[in-house]
């Protein structure tokens, strides 16, 4: 009895034991499978995440090589109103034989493969490629029939061209608009508001769009503490300056608001390109060059023509302006007459008296406009005379350096209709009207906080003016690059 019941029980043991070793085979190989899951899906995303960290890098340096490209042909419109070919004898990062379209592309596949060609003899080459931290570039900007549009290619390799894991070809598409105002006052540099200050739209235009804004700070000025502005009022440095008439700004304090584009500024460049901006403009220009002397509009340069329209001294008028050879300042007299002027340079001044000029424009170029330490010259200093409209388009002043007006001055009409124009100072303004006010904008680069030796004022201020904005006209002195396309050639 007791050696059945002993056999029973072994054979029970005996059954129970290989059911728990199936049991354990059975756990572990369902263990070892997940954990062979989870090995595949870790290594699965580290390949997906080095694929897309090698995606995103590939495309960053694409682009590194169309923003340099972009920043040089924008330098060199706003030089010389000239293009920039890449590789090209203007280049002094890809320098050759400068590039030609071979004509119209069947389509866009036709064109990626032409250009995918030249990049790669460029790549060949081996004296265009450009390194980055993270891979390499070489760029193609092929020469345009219009300098004002173009297209630029570029392609990348991560990490190099002679290792490539990844390559990347993107296209950028650019045309040249002219700037446009985006406020009716914009400053580099701090900006003082007075009192007295009235920044108001147009006729027919929104009055929230007359706004204030500079890339530093916006402090109060002379003639008490509540200017009048009906657009925002901002800065890119905090400002704790207010005013109970600033109606589109919360509490009256002034907001905050990312650096905004300031256009190039230079009275030389502008010259250059004014030609082509404005040409019936250039018919009644009038350089105002060195020793007195007045000569017309020449294409090569200020002050290059042969002809001489007359010579002006401190008791001799030219056109109604007077020359002050000792400060090289030209003085308009209540006897000017219609017109650009260019003092070449030099100061713009003016006489005593009141008068009102139907059609003018004064621009003021320095000496050494680049050299902050050494320029002089440039600055324009107005009052008492009316402008009623601009000689070249949508421009009333444009001092290289510093730009003063005073009261009992006014320059075109709110409208209906409305007359406008701009005022341009490569380092500051100080603007001072009369109540019927300035109609347009106003912009100051900072280029230079100039002394008084070589400027007139050491910041930027609006005392007592009446400014009303226009938006609806663009910039005569500046075009700034806009890209119209930009399109990834994935899986080249």
């Amino acid at each position: 009895m007791t050696s059945r019941m002993y056999r029973g029980l072994r054979r029970g043991w005996s059954q129970d034991a290989g059911l728990g070793l199936i049991l354990v085979i059975g756990v572990s190989v369902f263990i070892f499978a997940i954990a062979a899951t989870a090995v595949s899906i870790a290594v699965n995303a580290m390949s997906q995440s080095r694929e897309r960290t090698s995606f995103e890098a590939s495309l960053a340096v694409a682009e590194i090589g169309v923003d340099r490209t972009l920043s040089e042909v924008q330098g060199a419109y706003t030089a010389a109103n000239a293009d920039y070919p890449v590789p090209g004898p203007a280049s002094s990062w890809c320098t050759g034989t400068a590039i030609s379209f071979p004509g119209n592309f069947a389509d866009e596949t036709a064109e990626r493969a032409w250009a995918q060609g030249q990049l790669d003899a460029l790549v060949a080459s081996g004296t265009c490629i450009q390194t980055d931290e993270h891979g390499q570039y070489v760029v193609l900007k092929p020469v345009s029939s219009n300098v004002k549009y173009g297209r630029v290619y570029s392609l990348s390799a991560i990490p190099s061209f002679a290792d490539p894991d990844r390559t990347r070809l993107v296209k950028s598409e650019y045309i040249f608009m002219p700037y446009r105002p985006l406020h009716a006052i914009l400053t580099a540099g701090p900006l003082a508001i007075g009192g007295s200050t009235s920044v108001r739209a147009a006729y027919g235009v929104d009055p929230a769009v007359a706004s204030v804004h500079s890339n530093a700070t916006v402090t109060g000025g002379a003639g008490g503490s509540n200017p009048l502005v009906t657009g925002p009022v901002t800065s890119t440095q905090p400002s704790t300056f207010s005013s109970n008439n600033f109606q589109s700004n919360p509490g009256g304090t002034v907001g905050t608001l990312g650096v905004q584009q300031i256009p190039s500024v230079n009275a030389l460049q502008f010259y250059l390109a004014a030609a082509g901006n404005d040409p019936g403009a250039v018919l009644d220009w009038y350089d105002l060059c060195s020793g007195g002397v007045v000569r017309p509009y020449s294409s090569a340069g200020p002050c290059t023509s042969a002809t001489t329209i007359g010579t002006a001294t401190g008791s001799t008028q030219v056109r109604g302006w007077k020359y002050d050879s000792a400060s090289r300042t030209w003085i308009a007299t209540t006897n000017a007459m219609d017109g650009t002027y260019y003092a070449d340079q030099a100061n713009v001044d003016v006489a005593t008296g009141n008068a009102v000029f139907p059609r003018m424009t004064i621009v003021a170029s320095a000496e050494n406009p680049g050299d902050c330490a050494n320029k002089r010259y440039g600055n324009i200093d107005w009052d008492h005379y009316d402008l009623g409209q601009p000689a070249y388009h949508n421009l009333w002043m444009f001092a290289d350096t510093d730009l003063v007006t005073h009261s009992n001055w006014q320059a075109g009409s709110f409208g209906p209709p409305v007359v406008s124009g701009t005022f341009v100072a490569g380092d500051q303004i100080e603007l001072e009207t009369s109540a019927a006010g300035a109609v347009g904008s106003v912009l100051a680069a900072n280029h230079c906080a100039t002394p008084p030796t070589a400027g007139l004022i050491t910041s930027s201020e609006v005392k007592n003016p009446s400014v009303y904005f226009d938006p609806n006209s663009d910039s005569p002195f500046s075009s700034v690059i806009t890209t119209s396309l930009w399109l990834d050639y994935t899986g080249s």
